[in-house]
């Protein structure tokens, strides 16, 4: 899934004709104590409309694209809890972030 995110910024970013490249990816802690994480890139960014419908089946911004990716990733995180989103900088870029819960993931595998 994290190798998702990151395909989706890196071809985000290829398009781009001067100017340096950059994707963070980043962990902490979300306000209920699971974890967060934080893929950024510094690509042409996302439209509003993007931003509502990029974890939607089929919807796609790629040329080629199945638009299939992130709504998998959305079904995996929430599947286990989570909650995943896009959203857009004041400058350029994306921002895809999820978060799974700490605890949910001990008791399920503590379950099994």
């Amino acid at each position: 899934m994290i190798l998702n995110l990151i395909i989706n910024a890196v071809e985000a970013m290829s398009g781009l004709a001067e100017g340096s490249r950059e994707l963070l990816i980043s962990t902490g802690k979300d306000a209920s104590g699971g974890v967060l994480v934080t893929v950024q890139d510094s690509g042409p960014g996302l439209s509003s409309e993007a931003c509502e419908r990029a974890f939607d089946a089929f919807y796609t911004t790629k040329p080629g694209g199945m638009g299939m990716g992130l709504s998998i990733c959305r079904s995996i995180i929430e599947q286990h809890g989570g909650r995943i989103w896009a959203s857009r900088k004041a400058g350029p870029g994306a921002t895809i972030q999820f978060t799974l819960p700490v605890e949910g993931t001990v008791h399920q595998s503590a379950a099994a």
